[in-house]
């Protein structure tokens, strides 16, 4: 007979971050999420016999004001950019013969392998080469505060660290199962043009990932592609007819028990060179130092190849003290440098510190 289970599920995180940046107008104090995104997650799955199960998985981001994640940035009807619901959802099938299928808000392969492979476990907070801040990615992305699920397109100057790809809505996507490690994923969103400029045009998303998992190593491939509508979308004054792809070949590998190294290779290339022309690379190092702490490090560039050149840099450290396999005490910092070619100006380098406490649940 078909069990059901539901399960809710998340993580808390308070810590009090200072940020100091050449642009004196732009240093804040203040508490947030820093090592990772506070959020709750609701799970739903029926077992239907024979390794086949169907569920949902709704997440909802919390930031500090008014419990609920605030952005201003222009966003199309679609985006699901505060509440209920702000954040990954989808309804799945899986089967442990022909794999797993997801529908609707569904997080890009590429987060998962740019936060859990190329990197320590810093995921998009402080000392991350994939937050908000920082990325080694340009040209057009979805992890744009305030515009979920939509894509939006960033200008690179010297106080833009680039752009990342989250996730987005209206998607479909295809997960092989495991051969002896290797799996293979298909993802994609339609591309829709209404004829006239408005917040009906969407962008289409198509992603392509290959994974092995094997022991002490962990290496991957994936590129995701954006098509813009034929006509100019109102979401980010996004530009019509636009290309934009990028990969990144990632991996990581235990050295020791108690040391892995983690390394990654990123580029960005748009239809129009001004919009992206990029290659990036890192590399970090986790070492479990005790049982109950965890010392993380890494260093990111990006080399920009358009005329203006505006290069970044970034470096980042953490600390982590295990109270238990959930609950933890963390350190972290980063130096973020958004124009490494030139001398520096209003907001082109910042200095973040944070200190905190996170439990997942």
């Amino acid at each position: 007979m078909a069990q059901s289970a539901f399960q809710i599920t998340g993580y808390a995180d308070r810590g009090y971050l200072i940020s100091n940046s050449t642009d004196t107008k732009a240093s804040t104090r203040g508490l947030g999420s820093n090592a990772g995104t506070t959020r709750f997650e609701f799970r739903g799955n029926e077992d239907l016999g024979g390794g086949n199960s169907a569920g949902f998985f709704v997440e909802t981001d919390w930031a500090d004001l008014a419990g609920i994640s605030q952005g201003t940035s222009t966003t199309a009807t679609s985006a699901n950019s505060s509440g209920f619901a702000n954040s990954e959802s989808y309804f799945r099938l899986t089967s442990a013969q022909l794999g797993e299928l997801k529908l609707g808000s569904v997080n890009n392969d590429m987060l998962g392998i740019a936060t859990s492979v190329a990197s320590p476990a810093f995921s998009t907070g402080v000392g991350s080469a994939y937050s908000s801040k920082f990325s080694t990615l340009n040209g057009e992305g979805t992890g744009v505060t305030g515009s979920g699920g939509i894509v939006t397109q960033g200008t690179q100057s010297a106080t833009n660290g680039g752009v990342r790809a989250i996730r987005m809505a209206n998607t479909v996507k295809y997960t092989t199962p495991s051969f002896s490690g290797l799996t293979v994923s298909l993802a994609g969103a339609a591309n829709n043009t209404q004829g006239t400029a408005g917040t009906g045009q969407t962008v289409g998303m198509s992603e392509q990932t290959i994974r092995y998992i094997n022991g002490p190593l962990d290496a991957a491939y994936t590129q995701i592609k954006y098509t813009n509508p034929g006509v100019t979308a109102t979401n980010g004054s996004l530009t019509a007819d636009l290309t934009n792809k990028h990969s990144m070949y990632a991996a990581s590998y235990a050295v020791l028990p108690t040391v892995k190294l983690h390394a990654g290779l990123s580029k960005s290339l748009a239809s129009t060179a001004s919009v992206a022309d990029s290659k990036g690379k890192q590399y970090g190092v986790t070492w479990n130092v005790t049982p109950v702490i965890d010392v993380l490090a890494q260093q990111a560039t990006v080399t920009d190849n358009n005329t203006a050149d505006f290069s970044r840099k970034m470096t980042g450290l953490g600390v982590d003290y295990k109270f238990s396999k959930t609950t933890r005490a963390y350190f972290r910092y980063d130096s973020l440098n958004f124009d490494t070619n030139h001398a520096a100006s209003a907001g082109s380098e910042i200095k973040r510190t944070a200190v905190g406490l996170s439990q997942a649940f």
